[in-house]
C-alpha cells in the first residue's frame, strides 16, 4: 500500500511539473503487477484474481445487485448485436477478403507495442489499419456503435484466455511508465485521480453506485451499458468509458485512440495479466 502512495505522489509531482517520465525496468512492472494485485486481494479476501473479471459484479459490497445481472447475462441483450457482428465480420470486401482476412494479435493480448514505428498498437487501430489497406473505408466513430460491436465480436473469440501483454520491450516499457503516470495523477476541477476511486475508494459508494476495483479494468470491454442503453447508444469501447471518467472529475477529455487513452488502456492491461478475458459484459 505504501508504494501505491509513493506512485500517487509521483504522478502529481510529475504532472504539476510537466517534467518526463522516468523510465521503468521490466523487473519493476512486474513488481508493480504484484503489489497492484496484493493490494485488491487483500482489500476483497473473498475474491480471487479470477473473480475480477466480473468488474464490479464481482464485489461484495455489490452483492445486492449482482442476482439481477446474473439473470440478465443468461439472456443478455447484446446477442442480436453480436450476430449482427459476427456477420459484419465475414462480410467480403470489394477485392473478396473480408475482416477475417485481418493480421491480428490475440484479444488477450491488447494493447501490442509495434517495434518497428515505437508506436501501442490497439484493437480498435488495427481493424482501421485492416480496412485501410484492404481499400475500405474506416470506421470514424472508435468510441461506440460498430467499431465496439466488431471489437467485442473478435475478442469474444478469446474469452478465458488470460491477459498476457508484453511490456518486455523498452519501448513498451516506456509506454507502462506513460499509462502508469496519467493513472494515477490527480486532473480537473475535482482533483481525482484513477486511483482515488478505483483503488483507494474501490467498493465504496458514491451516489448510490460502488465504485469498481481498478484490478480487471478493461477485460470485459467493450461492454453494453444500461446506462447508455438509455440513450439508444449501448455499446461502448475502453476509451468511451475513460472520456467518461473524465468528465466526471471535471476534467476535459482525451482523444479516443490518441496516446494518452492508449497508455492507460496499456497500464491497466498490464496490471491484469493473469485475468481471464470476457467479452462483451453487461455493466450498468
Amino acid at each position: 500500500m505504501k508504494r501505491l502512495l509513493m506512485l500517487s505522489l509521483a504522478a502529481g509531482i510529475a504532472m504539476t511539473g510537466a517534467s518526463a517520465v522516468q523510465a521503468i525496468s521490466e523487473a519493476e512492472i512486474s513488481k508493480d503487477i504484484e503489489e497492484f494485485q496484493g493490494f485488491f486481494l487483500k482489500r476483497f479476501p473473498g475474491l480471487t484474481l479470477d473473480d475480477f473479471q466480473d468488474g464490479v459484479n464481482a464485489l461484495p459490497q455489490y452483492a445486492a445487485r449482482r442476482a439481477n445481472w446474473e439473470i440478465n447475462m443468461d439472456f443478455p441483450q447484446y446477442e442480436p448485436e453480436m450476430d449482427k457482428a459476427a456477420t459484419e465480420w465475414s462480410a467480403p470486401f470489394a477485392n473478396g477478403k473480408s475482416l477475417a482476412d485481418c493480421d491480428l494479435a490475440p484479444g488477450n493480448t491488447y494493447p501490442v507495442f509495434d517495434a518497428a514505428s515505437g508506436d501501442l498498437r490497439t484493437i480498435e487501430g488495427d481493424i482501421n489499419a485492416c480496412l485501410k489497406a484492404n481499400g475500405e473505408e474506416v470506421i470514424k466513430n472508435v468510441k461506440r456503435g460498430k467499431m465496439a460491436r466488431l471489437v467485442a465480436h473478435y475478442k469474444s473469440q478469446f474469452n478465458g484466455e488470460r491477459m498476457a501483454v508484453d511490456y518486455s520491450d523498452p519501448g513498451a516499457q516506456d509506454w507502462y511508465a506513460k499509462g502508469r503516470q496519467i493513472y494515477w495523477a490527480k486532473r480537473g476541477q475535482l482533483n481525482f485521480s484513477c486511483a482515488d476511486c478505483h483503488v483507494h475508494n474501490s467498493g465504496n459508494s458514491v451516489r448510490g453506485d460502488v465504485l469498481s476495483a481498478g484490478l480487471g479494468h478493461g477485460v470485459g470491454f467493450p461492454v453494453w451499458r444500461t446506462k447508455w442503453q438509455v440513450a439508444g447508444k449501448p455499446w461502448g469501447t475502453i476509451h468511451r468509458r475513460y472520456g467518461g471518467c473524465t468528465e466526471q472529475v471535471r476534467a476535459h477529455p482525451f482523444k479516443a485512440q490518441g496516446e494518452e487513452y492508449k497508455a492507460l488502456e496499456f497500464y491497466e492491461s498490464v496490471m491484469s495479466t493473469g485475468i481471464p478475458l470476457k467479452v462483451p459484459s453487461l455493466r450498468q
